[in-house]
């Protein structure tokens, strides 16, 4: 810049009113906004079919941990199925159990929507004699992903697994 490009002059000027637009960082931190970031992150839709959409909390935030779904409306499975959930309540694992009529597919897909990051099938391996006796299905929610083990590991797979 040369000096002649440069002009340099003392002004006195009067204002009465100088308008400005207000602009503000809220540094507000509720647990409402947090609880909305979660629900937001965690919000999917399965790839393959649009119409299956589900929330995957992870485990350690999750409320309900797992759900029990015994494979149809029988008392055997029902029984067994309320013998693991006392497993489950006495070892501090927070389950539900969905023995309603209706497919256990559709029981997976309804628990999904609600974000409970494990299924257990107690089917009638489960409750059958035998080398494979007292087995249940765990079902991973992100995964959908399913392993056949003992009754006597799922608490601790369970914990291991929402940690």
């Amino acid at each position: 810049m040369l000096p002649h490009h440069i002009k340099i002059e003392e002004v006195t000027k009067t204002q009465i009113e100088e308008k400005y637009i207000p602009h503000v960082i809220e540094p507000s931190y509720g647990i409402g906004r947090i609880i909305y970031c979660i629900f937001e992150h965690c919000f999917k839709v399965r790839a393959h079919d649009e119409q299956r959409q589900y929330l995957t909390f992870p485990g350690c935030i999750a409320p309900v941990k797992c759900v029990l779904l015994p494979l149809i409306n029988k008392e055997v499975l029902n029984k067994k199925t309320a013998e693991i959930k006392k497993l489950m309540i006495k070892a501090g694992v927070s389950c539900k159990i969905d023995d309603t009529g209706v497919s256990v597919g559709r029981r997976y897909a309804r628990t999904d929507e609600c974000g409970i990051p494990f299924g257990v099938t107690v089917d009638f391996e489960t409750i059958e004699e035998g080398v494979q006796k007292d087995t249940v299905t765990l079902r991973d929610l992100d995964s959908m992903l399913q392993i056949r083990l003992p009754v006597a590991n799922l608490v601790k797979v369970v914990m291991d697994l929402s940690r």
